[in-house]
């Protein structure tokens, strides 16, 4: 796993993870608008980097980013916030740090797709994804324009395609192989999950955010029913994670108000 940081060391700490495909260098969108009063730590996901490492699960990504943290002195976080497949990780990460006596001041999930599928359905999306990833196998400069065209992509942005094609650009020029191991993890990650126990207390620090037309946002339901004291906040007009790549700034500003114990 890779780190990719900003702002003081001496500032209070913020974990932003990113979402499927990408790396730690994409939450700096908005990130940068945190790093003059936060310490932002954005990990890049094993199997998302050309380090060799692949993808087992959301809970061994936990364990790798909370051992950055002891291996760097860090005890208290304000906030960790994760977008789409990163909210699930984003969820490991804050069990972890209850295992290990890290203090967690708020947490935010941004598009989570927090759904256990059956074993069928979680074949299909395996097959899914993996068709989705031959993409970065091909050429590079075409890698954009059929990552548009990509069904599961069209379905997951639905009719905000366009908001999101500046980023695909992004991803294609940036990566080109997945293994199979972490395309396996992805599809446990986001299919497979597993919502752990937390206190009231905890659960009250919970911000769980969708956008309203996002498939996502079908996982609300299981969510609701595990975490009865967290918050649930919806926003129209924006795409899958929409907010933060369109609005970066005020998408900032939101979590340093969740970072405050404001309301939004």
């Amino acid at each position: 796993m890779q780190f990719t940081t900003s702002g003081s060391k001496n500032a209070p700490a913020v974990i932003l993870i990113h979402g499927m495909l990408m790396t730690g260098e994409d939450p700096l969108v908005f990130g940068k608008y945190l790093a003059d009063e936060y310490y932002v730590i954005c990990p890049t996901l094993d199997g998302h980097a050309e380090d060799g490492s692949e993808l087992e699960s959301a809970e061994q990504e936990g364990r790798n980013i909370v051992g950055f943290l002891k291996e760097n002195g860090i005890s208290d976080v304000a906030l960790i916030q994760g977008s789409s497949m990163g909210a699930e990780v984003a969820l490991a990460v804050r069990r972890e740090c209850a295992r290990q006596g890290v203090n967690v001041g708020h947490c935010f999930f941004d598009g989570g797709p927090f759904f256990d599928f059956h074993p069928v359905k979680r074949f299909f999306m395996t097959l899914v994804f993996r068709r989705l990833t031959r993409i970065f196998e091909g050429d590079p400069g075409q890698a954009g324009e059929k990552l548009s065209r990509n069904r599961f992509v069209k379905f997951v942005a639905k009719d905000k395609l366009d908001d999101v094609k500046p980023i695909l650009e992004q991803i294609a020029k940036r990566r080109h192989s997945f293994t199979n191991q972490t395309v396996k993890g992805m599809v446990k990650t986001c299919y497979n999950c597993i919502l752990p126990e937390f206190t009231e207390e905890e659960q009250r620090s919970f911000v769980f955010f969708f956008s309203d037309e996002e498939p996502a946002r079908q996982s609300k339901p299981r969510l609701k029913k595990a975490y009865r004291h967290a918050k649930y906040r919806d926003i129209r007009g924006y795409s899958h994670c929409g907010l933060q790549f369109k609005r970066p700034e005020s998408y900032a500003e939101m979590l340093k108000k969740v970072i405050r114990g404001e309301d939004i």
